[in-house]
């Protein structure tokens, strides 16, 4: 009982590795508390809360075990909260912490493949600027902004993203290849670019025929009849009179690939869950709020409509049925479909939240694929 807890170096930079860090320190203050170490500031409540996330989100990051180990450790917690003794309890958290170790430093230990494309997707948003097409995984529209001002490229993709891939460029001739290459589904154009007119950019699109029928939005300067009407001649599929009008260019995007993106709230206080249902969500198509608790849910549905909600069940401040309790009885709300994820289930609870008014209820751990099926099963619905 008296072993040294070691600390847990991850074998690589992953967001998990360095969350279940986190944990380590956590239970490493509950062992504290519980030996009677005046210098401890953790609260027990702390390690219960972070087994219960663990137990959670365990194995959807490939590590089923620990859930399990993390589940066990939660229960003997509670239930030794108030009792004097506080061996069972030490043991747990110290065998808890051993298998964290094993994943962070254990040989062979790697994350699950669709864990990268997750990160992948992070990495991305930070780089707007792309030679490559996305991965057709999260199969998002490709959208390629050609302005000479980098600063509007840079703010129209901050208005696109992350619901469309869009890369930006600064050259006509830069552009050119990157639409050659990409074959994006919409090109929005500058009229001139320092290079290369964007007329003749157009011109070269519209002759070669693999690209010959790519769409393409241009911008132009004030005052530019004659230049428009050869560019409608030559097929755009849209056109500004003014460059400078970012939200009109933006506007015409979404509409152009058809209605708004459902838009799902995703309410947990578990940022892995958080992280990893945007992720994948976003990545089906969807736009994607998030919530840290109860209280934030109330305030941003006092303010917006969501098409679909995720809802965990336990969260401080303000727990997850008094959110579905409020939702039931808002008039403008109580259609919307709201989904319960909960790591504790008991025997029975799956019937008592539907009586409630719930649309569906989802264990934890659970399959993210499968999260992204249900959502649009019940978002079928709702429009049928």
């Amino acid at each position: 009982m008296d072993r040294a807890i070691k600390h847990a170096q991850p074998t690589q930079d992953s967001y998990y590795s360095s969350y279940l860090l986190e944990a380590v320190a956590i239970f490493e203050g509950a062992i504290k508390r519980l030996r009677h170490c005046e210098d401890s500031q953790c609260d027990i409540a702390d390690a219960i809360d972070m087994a219960h996330r663990i137990k959670g989100n365990a194995a959807m990051y490939g590590h089923p075990d620990l859930g399990l180990s993390a589940k066990k450790t939660e229960e003997i917690l509670r239930d030794s909260a108030g009792k004097f003794d506080h061996a069972t309890p030490l043991k747990s958290i110290i065998n808890l912490v051993e298998n964290i170790e094993d994943i962070c430093q254990g040989p062979g230990k790697s994350e699950p493949g669709w864990l990268h494309d997750t990160l992948a997707v992070e990495d991305e948003k930070q780089t707007r600027v792309s030679q490559s097409a996305p991965s057709a995984a999260f199969d998002r529209k490709r959208v390629i902004i050609a302005f000479q001002d980098s600063w509007v490229c840079d703010l129209m993709a901050s208005l696109l993203e992350p619901e469309y891939a869009v890369s930006t460029y600064n050259t006509g001739k830069d552009a050119l290849t990157a639409i050659t290459a990409e074959k994006p589904d919409l090109s929005i154009l500058e009229h001139e670019f320092s290079d290369m007119n964007g007329l003749d950019l157009l011109m070269r699109l519209r002759t070669a025929h693999p690209l010959n029928d790519l769409p393409v939005f241009m911008a132009f300067d004030p005052d530019m009849p004659e230049a428009i009407a050869q560019a409608i001649s030559c097929g755009i599929n849209g056109f500004t009179e003014d460059k400078h009008e970012i939200l009109e260019i933006t506007d015409f995007t979404k509409t152009f690939f058809g209605k708004p993106k459902e838009r799902v709230l995703v309410v947990d206080d578990d940022p892995v869950v958080r992280d990893l249902l945007k992720d994948v969500l976003r990545g089906a198509g969807f736009t994607v709020d998030i919530a840290n608790d109860g209280l934030e849910a109330l305030a941003y549905l006092s303010k917006q409509t969501p098409d679909i909600v995720l809802l965990d069940r336990f969260m401080p401040r303000l727990e997850g049925g008094t959110v579905l309790y409020e939702i039931q009885n808002k008039i403008n709300l109580k259609s919307i479909p709201v989904l319960i994820l909960t790591a504790m289930v008991n025997q029975g609870e799956a019937k008592s939240w539907f009586e409630r008014g719930a649309a569906d209820f989802i264990p934890k751990p659970f399959d993210p694929d499968e999260v992204v099926m249900r959502v649009k099963q019940h978002l079928e619905t709702r429009q049928m």
